[in-house]
């Protein structure tokens, strides 16, 4: 079965920027958090340009009446209505805050990765990121 082109140029554009992850920050040096509290994804942003990030979700970014619950291995955000009690769980979210650990641009034209941020993680404390799976 052959992988459409999209599927190709992710798969690609992702091992460059994972490749280029690991040269700044070797897995021998992740903190024990880094596997549980932090996520990657990327998109396109142009013909070739892609834009991939590793991140972090502070524990702290619940709104009025949200409440993070552990399920399935990991955690989901549940709102609360103040007034019904009735509780909605959120299965799309994406919080406005979240700690931007490593971000790079890969042009798949060229095979340029250009690194526009990168934390050092031993400077991270874990234990304010939401464990998003265990």
């Amino acid at each position: 079965m052959k992988k459409d082109n999209s599927t190709h140029e992710f798969e690609k554009a992702l091992q460059l920027f994972l490749d280029s992850f690991l040269g700044v920050h070797p897995k021998e040096t992740w903190p024990a958090w880094f596997r549980t509290s932090t996520t990657y994804g990327g998109h396109k942003d142009g013909e070739g340009i892609w834009r991939f990030s590793f991140t972090g979700i502070p524990s702290s970014v619940l709104g009025v009446g949200e409440s993070w619950e552990e399920k399935n291995d990991g955690y989901i955000l549940v709102k609360t209505d103040p007034e019904t009690k009735e509780r909605r769980y959120v299965i799309s979210n994406t919080p406005s805050e979240v700690i931007v650990i490593f971000e790079a641009i890969i042009d798949l034209n060229s095979g340029q990765v250009s690194v526009v941020s990168s934390k050092d993680i031993s400077e991270i404390d874990g234990r304010d990121l939401l464990p998003l799976r265990k």
